[in-house]
This record gives structure tokens, sequence and C-alpha cells, in this order.
């Protein structure tokens, strides 16, 4: 029952529809469902290179023999296999860390506008939406498995999303094409395997059709998804502001749910990870009985979401700056730590300016300023100025001879301002990062 050549089976895309215009590797494990998504891709014949990919993770004592038995797999289709080893195996997480390792070394993989594909497939859909479900998931987890995303530099796409797994075993019958099965697959200490071989058999034995009801299921879940999303974005421009803030006023006007809805995607809007639903219905009841002298704050994955002074702040965890200093000739812009940008001296007579240091904040600094009859302490100009706390220390500081002369760009010494005007130049902050009140 073989196809002819470049013939796509029903219900398996044209390749000329799967996004990018690069390169496709394929994610073979040499199971049924990578199987088959690589002989579909190869019978397909598109016009882009294919090539399989198969990660050993090196998780038991067969891993490897598991890896050379997809070189054989592969063979049997005429595929190029390319073996990834992870290095060091991962040995905590369980699966959820493989998951995260093998994505790893893809999205490395992965050139501008190149594809990836996975052999996700129906069955794998209604797991998700199941899992999700017992796990309190909303509209976007119930969405289940997207049929393409972004990836690293390319795309992922899951051309098998609408096969039943019971499709594929046939068409790889038809085919008489081998492949070999994945011992934790029978593991039931694994949450999705004690569905699939104990929970779905018994609801499909009472609803015959379950499987295609939860595939139903995620297909409204995402229009709704897309809906929430909508309005997310009209409620996010309404209460967004400067330097990255949200107004706490604004946003608490709002619904719960859609306060929520707007968190999450201003995370990701940034770039960031948003943070588990549990933990931002925590957050949003701190702040929802904090007093105005409380800053309450969460902080997950390197980031911490603040209240200050009536806004939301979302920003990087604060650095340890205390202790960094360095000696500076101002010949050169200096790259200060971290993200914190560059300091620069511009000007004709910027070769004359001698024995700088540059340092972050420190208790109890003052500095004393143009027209200004007596010295000011920087920590109440920067609060005068809506600095938030945690911004203050990270502002660069120039100091000579234990005196400060000038921090950031903003604020300078007399006598050092007077130097710089002298010799016709000027201090500057190039690139700080986005979120800085400057």
């Amino acid at each position: 029952m073989s196809r002819p050549p470049g013939s796509v089976a029903p219900g398996f895309p044209d390749p000329a529809t799967l996004p990018g215009s690069g390169r496709i590797l394929i994610a073979f494990s040499g199971g049924a469902d990578s199987v088959c998504l690589a002989g579909n891709m190869v019978e397909s014949k598109p016009s882009r290179p294919l090539l399989a990919v198969h990660i050993d993770h090196g998780l038991d004592e067969f891993s490897s023999q598991r890896a050379a038995r997809a070189q054989t797999l592969a063979d049997q289709l005429g595929l190029a296999l390319q073996v990834e080893r992870l290095d060091p195996a991962p040995r905590r997480g369980g699966e959820a860390a493989a998951r995260d390792a093998r994505y790893r070394i893809f999205t490395q993989l992965l050139s501008d506008d190149e594809l990836l594909v996975t052999g996700h497939h129906a069955d794998d859909q209604a797991e998700t939406v199941l899992l999700r479900l017992l796990r309190g998931a909303g509209a976007q987890g119930m969405k289940g498995i997207p049929q393409q995303r972004r990836l690293g530099a390319g795309w992922l796409a899951r051309p098998l999303l609408r096969w039943p797994r019971s499709k594929i075993i046939e068409w790889l019958q038809a085919r008489e094409l081998r492949w070999q099965d994945d011992p934790t697959n029978t593991d039931l200490g694994i949450d999705r395997n004690f569905l699939r071989h104990r929970v779905l058999p018994l609801l499909e034995s009472r609803w015959p059709s379950l499987r295609q009801r939860l595939n139903r299921s995620a297909d409204l879940a995402l229009g709704a998804a897309e809906a929430l999303d909508e309005l997310a974005a009209m409620d996010l421009e309404h209460v967004q502001g400067r330097w990255q803030t949200v107004d706490h006023d604004r946003l608490k006007a709002l619904s719960r749910f859609r306060q929520g809805q707007v968190l999450r995607l201003w995370c990701v809007r940034l770039g960031v990870e948003p943070p588990p639903g549990r933990r931002i219905d925590v957050f949003l009841d701190q702040i929802g009985q904090a007093a105005s002298d409380r800053q309450p704050s969460m902080e997950w994955q390197g980031h911490r979401l603040s209240l200050w002074r009536h806004k939301l702040w979302l920003h990087p965890c604060p650095p340890d700056c205390g202790g960094w200093h360095t000696r500076w000739d101002g010949q050169q812009p200096l790259t200060l730590p971290g993200r914190l940008g560059k300091m620069s001296i511009d000007g004709a007579g910027s070769t004359e300016v001698r024995s700088l240091t540059l340092r972050f904040g420190r208790h109890g600094e003052r500095i004393h300023l143009p027209n200004q009859k007596h010295s000011q302490a920087v920590r109440q100009l920067m609060a005068d100025l809506g600095i938030p706390p945690w911004q203050r220390d990270q502002w660069p500081r120039i100091e000579r001879g234990g005196r400060l002369l000038a921090v950031g760009s903003r604020w300078l010494d007399r006598a050092f301002a007077a130097e710089l005007e002298r010799l016709d130049c000027e201090i500057r902050w190039l690139e700080p990062p986005p979120e800085f009140v400057c």
C-alpha cells in the first residue's frame, strides 16, 4: 500500500504549507510516532532538506542501544540521522527535565527560519487536555498542544496532531515499517502513562468518543484563549505606563480574572515566562491588601514583580552590586556589569580627565550639586525623581579621591561639572536598562 513518491497522505499537511523556509529537523526517537512522521516527510518529498535528530538522554544503560536502533530505523527510510547526547544527563525532574533538555538542544540546532517537526498526535492532545484539567488549568492550558509556534530562531510544528495513534499504527503496518518502544511508556509512576493505560481506557468504556471530545474541547479552548488574549491586550494598553510599569489603581478596577490575564500577557510581551497561576493569585491578594507604605513583591526565574508608589514594576532581580569598583581613565566607554549599559566621556578635552573610579551605590552618600549651598543625600534625590528603591544602588557612581563626582549622568558634583565645562566634555550613561527611571 505504498504511495507514489511526492504524494501526501490524507490528513498530513503539504510540506509547502509548513512554517519557515530552511532545513526541516525531525525529532526522531525511533518510536511509532516519529517513524510515521519521518516516513510521511520523506514520502512527501519537500523541497527543503530533511535531517532526523535523535536525543540520547543517557538516563539508563540501554539509551545508547536505542540510539543505535534509531540509526537503523532512519536508514530504512533513507533519512540522515544526527545523534545528540545530553551531557550531563538530567538526574532530577523526571520526564519534565528530560523534555526541557531535549528542547534546549533542538533550539540550539535551529538556524534562522528552520523548522523542527515532532510526532505529537491526537491521543497526546487528549491526554494533555485531561492532565491540565486535573491540574486546574484555565482556557490557556486547556487549549492543549499548539499546532505550531516559534522556537528559538526557527519554528516548531506538529503535522500529526490530528492523527489518532490507531491511524499511525495502521500507516506503519501498511508500509511494513518497524519502530522501537520507549521503556518509560509503561511506567505508571508518570502521570501521563497512568492516564493513558488506566484512566482513559476506563473512561472510554463509558464514553467511546472521549478522545475526540477532548480534542474538540481543545479547539474550543483555543478560540476562547484567543478571545481572552485580545481582551487582555486591550486591558494592558489601558493600564500600562512608562518604564515597563502598570498602574495599580487602573489594574484593580478590572475583575480579578482580567487582572491575572493582564499580568500574564505583560510578562509575555517583555519576554518573561509568566509565573504559575497560583502564584499570581497570591500576589494579587497581597497587593490588594497592602498598606500604602508596603512594597509587596514576587520573584520567579530571575525576575521580580514589585508594587511601589501605586505602580507595578516588572524587572530582573537586582544583582549584588556591593563591592564592585574599577579604575577608569575616561578614554574609552566603560561597560558596566550585567546589563547596566556603559559610561562614556565625550568631548574635545576628554583625554584630560584623570584618576576616576566607578562603583555602585553605598549607604549615606551625599553630593554637592551646582548652585546649591549644601550637599544633598543621593537617596533623597533619587526618591524625589521617582527612582524605585531596587534601582538606586545600580546607578553608576563616579568618584575621585573618595569624593563623589557623578551619579549616572544626571547629578554632577559642582566642581566636577565646572571641570567638564572647562574641558568641553560631557558625561553620558549609554544604554541603561529600559525599565530604569533615568
